[in-house]
């Protein structure tokens, strides 16, 4: 006698998620077809928490039951976001925590086609007036996009790909010939004379907690760092708002209990003087919050630590692939860390109008695009222009 398996979808908010439903989520990120720490219980529940977003996302679980056991195939977070001049249509978007610069939705690796199309369903059935579910931002290259990508095989259709900006990531398989190469050569031998000055004040060491947890003193100093510098004088730094202290402090505590957050420190006489946090999904390492301490800034200790990363990185995680390094392009990390995924806005139709609306927007955006160009261009073409 053959059992089949069952797919269902359900619903949960994060008042109503228990400590059976967290290891679920939590195993499916070992599983994930791409692993994202941001959607992890460990970071969402804190973060809908804490951050008090202005619309609770809704937390959407497509399990699979057979022969008596139940397994989660996928989470997607939504909120709802109203028309507006670059999507003119209600849409479902996966991007709602100031603190995530990843979206998307957490899916098993075995069952991907499987769960997405249940989600799609869902979707359709109990959010009609949503006409496009939009994965912001995703990774343009991965299994989700094309034309054999999971949303092109269920939904007979390939989603748009707008707003695609590069981001740097650390392949940790390619460490040691960044560190070799002629293109970071002038700037390691930089970061060599100022480590040697700043030795010249006193003992230097770098220190990576993770295998045995992290310290207390350790979220601490990264902290106060991070409020040190300009972060704090805007009043963005997580110490700027207790609601974003306490969920920084949550969210490490969740990872750091399966040994999932990564704080590094770079200390001067055993006082630290440049942090890092970061988390661990899966193979995958996200880079989180950085500071360093502005009373040392002629020594670079920002970039020392992270030069320091690098240098280890490969060693202390031997199974781990990259480090995604959450950053935008104007970031001093693109200078250390070379290579580049393409992060995309996804838009997938779920309606008939949504398909239309995506048609009608893809000239739209193309057209938007030269023009930024082109005004980009102006200031450069007067300034250059011969006097009559």
């Amino acid at each position: 006698m053959h059992s089949t398996a069952r797919l269902s979808v359900r619903p949960v908010t994060a008042d109503s998620i228990v400590e059976r439903d967290v290891a679920a989520w939590s195993a499916l990120e070992d599983r994930a077809l791409e692993p994202n720490a941001y959607l992890s219980p460990y970071f969402v529940l804190p973060a809908i928490r804490r951050l008090a977003p202005r619309t609770s996302p809704a937390i959407v679980f497509v399990e699979r039951s057979a022969a008596g056991r139940t397994e989660l195939l996928a989470v997607g977070v939504f909120v709802e976001a109203a028309p507006n001049v670059h999507t003119p249509v209600r849409r479902l978007a996966t991007h709602w925590s100031k603190y995530a610069p990843l979206g998307g939705l957490l899916l098993h690796r075995d069952h991907a086609v499987q769960a997405f199309g249940a989600l799609l369903d869902y979707v359709k059935q109990t959010a009609p007036d949503c006409k496009l579910i939009e994965l912001a931002p995703v990774w343009n290259d991965g299994p989700m996009t094309g034309a054999d990508g999971i949303i092109a095989r269920c939904c007979g259709v390939e989603p748009v790909a707008v707003d695609t900006v590069p981001r740097a990531i650390l392949v940790l398989s390619k460490c040691q010939s960044y560190l070799e190469s002629r293109l970071l050569s002038q700037r390691i031998r930089d970061l060599g004379r100022r480590m040697r000055r700043l030795r010249e004040r006193g003992e230097v060491s770098w220190h990576c907690h993770w295998r045995n947890g992290v310290p207390a003193a350790a979220i601490e100093s990264l902290l106060a760092l991070e409020h040190m510098g300009w972060k704090g004088t805007a009043h963005s730094s997580l110490r700027s708002h207790p609601a974003d202290e306490a969920f920084f402090r949550e969210m490490i505590a969740g990872f750091a209990s399966e040994r999932r957050a990564v704080l590094t420190e770079l200390t001067l006489d055993g006082t630290p003087i440049a942090c890092s946090s970061n988390l661990l999904s899966g193979k995958t390492g996200f880079a989180f919050k950085i500071g360093w301490h502005p009373d040392f800034r002629t020594f670079s200790p920002g970039w020392i630590n992270e030069l320091e990363f690098m240098q280890r990185a490969p060693a202390e995680f031997p199974g781990c692939d990259y480090f995604d390094s959450g950053a935008r392009p104007d970031s001093f990390i693109n200078e250390l860390w070379p290579d580049r995924r393409a992060l995309s806005t996804l838009l997938v139709p779920t309606q008939l109008s949504g398909r239309v609306a995506i048609a009608a927007l893809t000239p739209l955006r193309r057209l938007k695009r030269r023009l930024t160009r082109i005004s980009t261009l102006l200031p450069h073409v007067a300034w250059t222009r011969k006097p009559a």
